[in-house]
């Protein structure tokens, strides 16, 4: 039996601030950093593991969420195949960002590029808001058109996995649903 082998560029953006260097530290070994540095421009990580039967190698691109970053990042975002927009769920006032964000992902990779809105920080959220928080975001995603919500904690690792793991199946079932058509029209 042949493994099945997959590269996929993922890019993950969203406001200053709002914790994706620290999501990505914990997807990547299993920790929690509390402090973390500004990321200048783009950091890249490359990371692989199997999933169903398959390995796969996902190239993570985490853009910085300062403005001053902005000019820089569509060449960074050309080539992704999926995209993770983030917003911290205790400063609500982030996800104001994510049209933006989306948009450039949008026209940069493929207007139909899968993304997932996620709430980081989600261990801050007083559990009277986190229903309020987590509908707003629900109702952002329809708005917008996004593959789904993901609310987060890479304090505690809460849907870290889950969210990559998503993402993966998302573009694997892709890739498998344009062979199946590719195989029919074949015959």
């Amino acid at each position: 039996m042949t493994i099945s082998r997959y590269i996929f560029k993922l890019v993950i953006g969203g406001a200053g601030g709002v914790g994706k260097t620290t999501m990505l530290h914990r997807y990547l070994h299993n920790a929690f950093m509390p402090r973390s540095t500004m990321t200048i421009g783009v950091a890249f990580h490359s990371h692989e593991i199997l999933r169903n039967g398959a390995k796969i190698n996902l190239s993570l691109w985490d853009l910085g969420g300062q403005e001053r970053f902005r000019f820089m990042q569509p060449s960074y975002v050309a080539g992704a195949k999926a995209g993770i927009l983030f917003f911290d769920m205790s400063r609500l006032d982030t996800i104001t960002q994510v049209k933006e964000w989306a948009d450039m992902f949008r026209l940069q990779a493929a207007p139909e590029i899968p993304i997932i809105l996620a709430g980081g920080k989600m261990d801050l959220v007083h559990p009277d808001m986190l229903d309020e928080v987590n509908n707003y975001a629900k109702s952002v995603v329809t708005k917008l058109g996004l593959s789904c919500y993901m609310p987060t904690s890479s304090k505690t690792g809460t849907n870290i996995s889950e969210m990559f793991n998503h993402i993966v199946d998302v573009l694997v079932s892709q890739i498998n649903q344009v062979k199946a058509v590719a195989a029919a029209s074949i015959d």
